[in-house]
């Protein structure tokens, strides 16, 4: 079994994270149209997801260098594919939908439902098997690892291929590359306040004007170039710039030993169950909180959602860590 310390700024990050995605998931819930334009929901949106990625990537570095492929490869499917498919199975199984289509669209489209980990589970296989390419070439391992990059980013622009979350893997397999790079490369962690400030600004000035489907209006057309690989390009930019600030800054505050942060801390840890719990009783929640404020707002509903939400999700995920059969199947704890 692979043992890797901890650090206690990324678990902590990882907490931050994922409250912001649970409350990401609130909004588009109470309004799922009205969440594409809200500047709040945009800017959490620009850059949460690709912060994950990037945070496991960081640790892949080390953890990849030490291990077999092989190995690595059985561990990653049991710390994320086997969660996948009990709680796909789970949320299939509550849902009342039991239709041959249903099954098929979880299969072709598995963005619909726990689409982070099984993106995450076939980067780590590219990965993987990169470095295992290099290896056998004698080359640098991360001149393979930015060409297969590369060939993801040409199939997912040029032939716009989007089952089995492809669009996904290329995409954010820019982002894992980006958290390997941080770890390997430590001048990249930027610790300069004033770099970390200007991070900060273009950040802002870029996300006010991120869109989830759309390039901003002040981007004009390019001749001869995709207006997809215009909107993947933005996207990634907004991205890179909140990570760089994200990381610089999470070692500096985010090391306390405080309550705060350790409870932070102890989200970091099993993220995974947060992310697939929150998912499947998200709708429920809602249904529920606007049940009983038939006439609340929607800033009301949200915040309630969100709070009710994160705290059965905490309940839920405290009880299953109990047990060592659901800590394996469900959190993917080995």
């Amino acid at each position: 079994m692979i043992q890797s310390k901890r650090l206690l700024w990324a678990d902590s990050l990882k907490g931050w994270l994922m409250i912001l995605v649970v409350f990401g998931h609130a909004m588009q819930s109470v309004m799922p149209d009205g969440c594409f334009h809200n500047h709040l929901w945009n800017m959490i949106y620009s850059f949460h997801m690709p912060a994950f990625m990037t945070v496991s990537g960081y640790f892949a570095y080390r953890v990849h260098r030490n291990g077999g492929g092989k190995s690595l490869c059985s561990r990653r499917f049991l710390q994320l594919m086997m969660p996948y498919v009990a709680w796909s199975a789970t949320k299939y199984g509550i849902s009342g939908d039991y239709t041959l289509i249903r099954v098929v669209k979880m299969v072709l489209y598995p963005d619909t439902s726990f689409w982070f980990l099984w993106v995450l589970f076939f980067i780590n296989l590219i990965f993987i098997f990169s470095q295992w390419l290099a290896s056998r070439l004698n080359i640098d391992e991360l001149v393979v690892i930015a060409l297969s990059s590369l060939l993801l980013l040409g199939i997912m622009v040029g032939m716009e291929f989007r089952m089995f979350g492809f669009q996904f893997i290329a995409y954010y397999f820019v982002f894992y590359t980006m958290g390997y790079c941080i770890h390997r490369f430590p001048r990249l962690q930027i610790g300069n306040g004033v770099m970390l400030g200007l991070l900060f600004i273009c950040w802002t000035l870029l996300a006010l004007s991120w869109n989830m489907h759309e390039l901003p209006m002040w981007i004009p057309a390019i001749p001869h170039i995709p207006s997809s690989l215009l909107q993947y390009a933005y996207r990634g930019v907004t991205a890179l710039l909140a990570i760089l600030f994200l990381l610089g800054m999470a070692p500096k505050f985010l090391n306390a030993a405080c309550r705060l942060n350790g409870f932070l801390c102890e989200i970091g840890k099993v993220s995974l169950g947060y992310y697939t719990c929150h998912i499947t009783i998200n709708g429920w929640v809602v249904c529920g909180v606007r049940k009983i404020l038939p006439t609340g707002s929607d800033a009301v509903i949200v915040a309630l959602s969100f709070v009710l939400c994160l705290f059965l999700t905490f309940c839920i995920v405290e009880g299953l860590k109990k047990n060592k059969i659901t800590a394996k199947v469900l959190l993917g704890k080995l």
